[in-house]
């Protein structure tokens, strides 16, 4: 994650110079990291830390520390805040925890009361949000009951680009290394990016913010679904494998 961090900022500070080339000095950035996952955070947050004992106080190497917001032991009755903020809590512990739709139905009540103002649609910001890490039968329910307690919830959905596209990279990649061959990796990555898109078009997304939000308009998401097809079928079938259940009696 320090790593990480620090290509963040280095991006950003590329992107400044396209701005603004004659700056003298770079701008301010506060790396924070949010955290909910399973476990308490472990790791160091000093970028130094990830040198050797020997390397770690030569004066060349790059010092930050970042902050830390650790909430892996928060309960959802303990999250606070104002409601985009208690939103965006409940949709990212949904994400890691159970149970699922009791921490989704408590963000709906919530979402539903999100007022919008002009400016950014915070509510489908929040929509693609699930999207990205949720299956999508729950993805529908959720939509559902946000309906239910308010029956305008709707407009231009919002997110990274980078986020939805690493979805279908990742989704590509994971069924490319179980199907064992290099066209598994690409049905898996293109299904990946159809099931992103259908996500969005199953919760109202229109077509305009679905190709800024993925870089992919309605004609290509149509040669996406043919090249699909084409794929999968001059893609030879798996040889059949042995029942186990038969024979005898996940993880992160």
């Amino acid at each position: 994650m320090r790593f990480r961090l620090l290509k963040y900022m280095c991006r950003i500070w590329d992107e400044s110079f396209k701005e603004q080339p004659e700056q003298l000095q770079l701008r301010l950035i506060v790396p924070l990291v949010f955290y909910q996952g399973k476990s308490s955070w472990r790791y160091s947050t000093e970028f130094a830390d990830l040198f050797g004992e020997d390397g770690r106080d030569h004066v060349f190497i790059p010092r930050f520390a970042h902050l830390l917001i650790d909430q892996s032991g928060l309960s959802p009755e303990q999250i606070q805040g104002g409601l985009k903020a208690q939103v965006a809590q409940l949709l990212m512990m949904a994400a890691y925890h159970e149970p699922v739709r009791a921490l989704l139905d408590q963000a709906a009540k919530l979402l539903a009361q999100v007022a919008k103002t002009g400016g950014i649609d915070y509510v489908s910001i929040f929509v693609v949000y699930l999207v990205a890490t949720q299956e999508r039968r729950i993805v529908q329910e959720f939509a559902e009951t946000v309906r239910r307690y308010e029956t305008n919830v709707g407009g231009a959905m919002l997110t990274y680009a980078e986020e939805l596209r690493q979805e279908g990279r990742q989704e590509g990649e994971q069924k490319g290394r179980q199907e064992g061959r290099q066209e598994g990796l690409l049905i898996g990555e293109i299904k990946g990016k159809i099931e992103t898109i259908e996500n969005l078009l199953a919760v109202d997304v229109d077509w305009k913010t679905i190709t800024i939000a993925t870089g992919i308009d309605p004609a290509r998401f149509q040669e996406l679904k043919a090249q699909l097809q084409t794929v999968a079928t001059d893609t030879p079938p798996l040889a059949p494998q042995l029942n186990e259940s038969n024979t005898s009696s996940d993880t992160q």
